[in-house]
């Protein structure tokens, strides 16, 4: 999807990275002025780098050495900044065809009654920004870069402002565009535990202070998340590790409070919600929230216990990390004392058990009942 080797010095800084990445989404992380946004940046056209070549879907975008470098316009790409960046004298509507109406209708790939279904944008249209939450900002912002039927999605922080509740909401919303348009993302984040969500490879920025005082920074790795993982944990607190499981409402019951949700074969008991039947959600569990236990039980207050088999064990420092196959793949989080003593290794049949309260749900699709 993209390929890139470019050179950029900027004052005292100077960035020297070379990614090759072929995967739908792919994720730039690293802590602040290790480079990210200066590669998102140049990527789009907004910076121009003193040396190298930006390929985007197979196409030649930048070359130093050739003189290619094509206007922002031309790359066709859509960028989502952490500001939003939403004209305050237009409606909500207007913002989002901003774009759309200056594409040649030729090239037109996503129609905007596709894009308000996606993001929930509907009951928006005729709003001021200014009355839009924090939320349904981002989602309009989102929303009008798709409209310009980009070829690629550019997101700087997407989720960065935002209290956890609503973080949780447009991730959910990101996953649905991912798996339901199929657009290629380059996705900037701090958040490590975000990009294990959503990207299938990620790029480990790094910056360093060179002997004559010049910030340097260059991607030190390249990898799946997972594979990236203890790298990562060399620097960095890898934060609450959760897992997303795309669902739909079964069945709800206010009077004992929880709803049923229906993931494959794996059903889930969620807090309630006010959620309705047929609903589509994602439902998220954090890593630490989880038990694993072998052999019999006794009666448990956990209302979520799901039979299941480990499928990998990634030791890192004062931590394990276990995927379970309960149906969906779990992230499990294990001290080493728990692994020893439950004798987990790749096969071993366990089951999860998980309280109710610990799953959290986002609705991306509304039952036609409500």
């Amino acid at each position: 999807m993209i390929e890139l080797a470019i050179r950029v010095n900027r004052g005292g800084y100077s960035l020297e990275a070379d990614l090759t990445s072929r995967d739908q989404a792919t994720g730039l992380y690293g802590r602040s002025g290790s480079g990210k946004t200066t590669i998102l940046s140049a990527l789009a056209g907004i910076i121009r780098p003193g040396d190298g070549h930006i390929a985007v879907l197979g196409g030649i975008v930048f070359d130093r050495n050739s003189g290619v470098d094509l206007a922002p316009e031309q790359r066709r790409l859509g960028v989502v900044f952490q500001d939003n960046l939403l004209f305050p004298h237009l409606s909500t509507l207007d913002n989002l065809l901003f774009g759309y109406r200056r594409v040649p209708a030729n090239q037109r790939s996503l129609s905007p009654g596709e894009i308000f279904d996606l993001l929930d944008l509907a009951p928006l249209l005729n709003h001021r920004v200014d009355q839009l939450s924090g939320g349904e900002a981002r989602r309009v912002a989102i929303g009008r870069a798709l409209l310009c039927s980009p070829r690629m999605l550019l997101l700087d922080e997407p989720l960065s402002g935002l209290d956890t509740a609503l973080q949780h909401r447009v991730l959910a919303y990101l996953l649905r565009l991912k798996s339901e348009l199929g657009i290629p993302m380059i996705y900037v984040s701090h958040s490590f535990p975000d990009l294990c969500v959503l990207t299938d490879r990620v790029a480990l920025l790094k910056v360093e202070t060179t002997r004559r005082g010049l910030r340097l920074g260059r991607v030190a790795a390249v990898g799946t998340p997972y594979e990236i993982m203890p790298e990562v944990e060399k620097t960095d607190s890898l934060g609450p590790l959760e897992t997303v499981i795309p669902g739909s409402v079964r069945e709800t019951r206010p009077e004992l409070g929880y709803s049923v949700v229906q993931a494959q074969e794996l059903s889930l008991k969620v807090p309630h919600d006010n959620l309705h039947v047929g609903d589509r959600v994602y439902v998220t569990v954090q890593a630490d929230e989880i038990i694993l236990s072998t052999g019999e039980l006794p009666r448990l207050s956990a209302r979520n216990v799901w039979p299941g088999t480990v499928v990998e064990l990634q030791r890192m420092t004062g931590t394990t990390l276990a995927t379970v196959d309960v149906g969906v793949p779990l992230l499990v989080e294990l001290t080493a004392e728990a692994v020893e003593h439950l004798g987990l290794e790749p096969g071993a049949a366990v089951r999860a058990l998980v309280k109710t309260k610990s799953l959290r749900t986002a609705v991306i699709g509304q039952s036609a009942d409500k």
